[in-house]
């Protein structure tokens, strides 16, 4: 986060001093350079006091549950007064639409000397350029896409569910 603050600075900087090697350039790269220490020394907790750091933990653990590609879940389609409409067993982990195997930004030298860079967006996995539609899909243990375009829940565990399911998927079709 820290890195990413400092570069997107560092990169504002450029582009506010222009392309050229300028006293304003200087200026704003030092700036930029200010910044980046400040945030380095920025600590709201001294983590080394930590005994057993809980988030790092659960972080860790979803990590892995969640990368396993041989897991089983549970997903439960929620309709917007919050009652199940559809329930799915699927492999994996539910995803959203709009994740990306490739990088959303593209850095090019906007100059074309190596001295003003621009952060421009990157096409899509498909080669398009823009946003995807809202959502999220998953593949049921039986092999189907199903993308989704409200609230969910997803459990490692089956639920107790208390409403009658209203949408039911046809195995095989």
């Amino acid at each position: 986060m820290k890195t990413k603050l400092a570069a997107a600075l560092a990169l504002v900087a450029l582009a506010a001093a222009g392309c050229t090697g300028s006293p304003e350039r200087q200026a704003a790269q030092q700036t930029s350079s200010d910044q980046q220490k400040k945030y380095e020394k920025a600590v709201p907790f001294p983590a080394g006091d930590l005994n057993n750091p809980l988030d790092r933990a659960n972080l860790a653990e979803y990590l892995k549950r969640s990368n396993d590609p041989k897991r089983i879940s549970y997903v439960y389609l929620l309709s917007m007064d919050a009652k199940v409409i559809a329930y799915y067993t699927i492999k994996g982990k539910v995803t959203s639409v709009s994740s990306q195997l490739l990088p959303q930004d593209d850095i090019i030298d906007a100059c074309g000397a190596s001295t003003c860079y621009q952060v421009v967006d990157s096409a899509g996995d498909d080669g398009t350029y823009g946003g995807n539609e809202p959502g999220v899909f998953f593949f049921t243990t039986s092999g189907a896409l199903v993308t989704w375009t409200g609230d969910y829940i997803q459990s490692d565990r089956p639920l107790d569910v208390k409403t009658p399911v209203s949408l039911v998927a046809k195995v095989g079709d």
